[in-house]
């Protein structure tokens, strides 16, 4: 499978420091001096179900994100990732956690930005190569799980997929330990 459209998401333990105009501010200095092409950040607060705030990019975009009424931060990488669906699944994990501790590290949030890191949903943005089914999740889950299986390091491991035919690929995941951001990076990389 030819996946290259692979979306990440980590919810908040609180939503109290995950505000929508800090986050744009935040957003915004990331575009300077980042090797991504970022383009714009969009205040979608208007938009009902789905991204707050987002960054657009060339090969990812980042949101502050409230599908499902979930608050978190997604990423969605676009395309240019090299390797086999096991490498990228990986590279774009790590990427992300590593865009999530550059948030959690970020003096605006005043250290009050917290990610249930024993959480995380992961989201194959093409239906045409990653339709929302069982033979989908076959294909995928043992992929997931061994990648997953070392930055949680747990037995505990639970992948459930979504399988919401109106919407996309969805593998909800599950721990009963957290971990911090930085073990998670270091386990992955």
């Amino acid at each position: 499978m030819n996946l290259q459209k692979i979306n990440w998401k980590i919810y908040f333990k609180s939503a109290v420091a995950a505000k929508p105009d800090i986050f744009f501010k935040v957003f915004n200095t990331w575009i300077p001096d980042s090797p991504e092409i970022f383009v714009d950040v969009a205040d979608y607060r208007h938009v009902h179900d789905g991204p707050l705030v987002l960054l657009a990019g060339h090969y990812v975009d980042y949101a502050l994100d409230h599908t499902d009424r979930r608050l978190g931060f997604l990423s969605g990488q676009k395309g240019g990732i090299q390797g086999d669906l096991a490498e990228r699944i990986q590279s774009s994990l790590l990427e992300f956690l590593k865009a999530a501790q550059r948030l959690e590290k970020d003096p605006a949030f005043g250290g009050k930005l917290d990610f249930a890191t024993n959480e995380l949903l992961f989201i194959a943005n093409d239906r045409a190569l990653a339709p929302n089914t069982s033979a989908t999740f076959s294909e995928i889950k043992p992929i997931l799980y061994k990648i997953l299986s070392r930055i949680f390091e747990s037995k505990e491991l639970n992948m459930e997929h979504l399988p919401n035919p109106k919407q996309r690929f969805s593998v909800k995941i599950t721990c009963k330990q957290e971990s911090d951001l930085k073990q998670m990076i270091d386990r992955l990389s």
